[in-house]
């Protein structure tokens, strides 16, 4: 394939020149203009086609009463019915009820409805590596050491079992 020639630019049908510019007065010449109604009715006849005599005089009423009529025949569909109405109601009324539903009618909570205790938990569970001073801090409470243990009674055998299993580093304990 060629790219010089890919349209064709002699299409193959030639008009000879100048034949536009006489073409009026040439078909002028060759159709006759008569209006003589027998003339005109002959060439209708010789088609094959007989039509009647004023056939066209009443035509348009004629079509004109036939649309007229066929417009008051139509059924219309009204929309707006009891049906309908419940309808859309029953559709209302459930994405109200959704609606009501999905909105929560409680408070936001704030920091003073949190226990102590669910903060606890909460660092546990989520395995913060947090020291106790640390959570003490957080919490901004002031956490007394000496009144956490007077509440728990330890008995001094358990406290000195667990002393002496070792588990605590010499460096740890000192004695006062």
């Amino acid at each position: 394939m060629k790219k010089d020639k890919l349209h064709k630019n002699n299409g193959g049908f030639k008009v000879p020149e100048e034949y536009f510019e006489n073409l009026e007065s040439r078909l002028s010449k060759k159709i006759p203009f008569k209006t003589e109604k027998k003339l005109l009715s002959k060439t209708k006849y010789s088609s094959g086609f007989k039509i009647p005599d004023e056939y066209f005089v009443g035509f348009e009423n004629k079509i004109l009463r036939k649309v007229k009529e066929t417009k008051s025949k139509r059924k219309v569909i009204s929309l707006i019915t009891r049906k309908n109405i419940l309808y859309f109601s029953s559709i209302a009324a459930m994405i109200a009820i959704i609606i009501s539903l999905s909105i929560s009618k409680e408070s936001e909570l704030s920091f003073n409805d949190i226990t102590v205790a669910d903060i606890y938990t909460y660092f546990n569970e989520e395995n913060i590596e947090l020291s106790t001073i640390e959570i003490a801090a957080l919490l901004e409470s002031d956490v007394s050491y000496t009144e956490t243990l007077e509440k728990e009674l330890i008995n001094e055998d358990v406290i000195l079992d667990y002393l002496s299993r070792g588990y605590l580093d010499d460096d740890i304990i000192s004695v006062e």
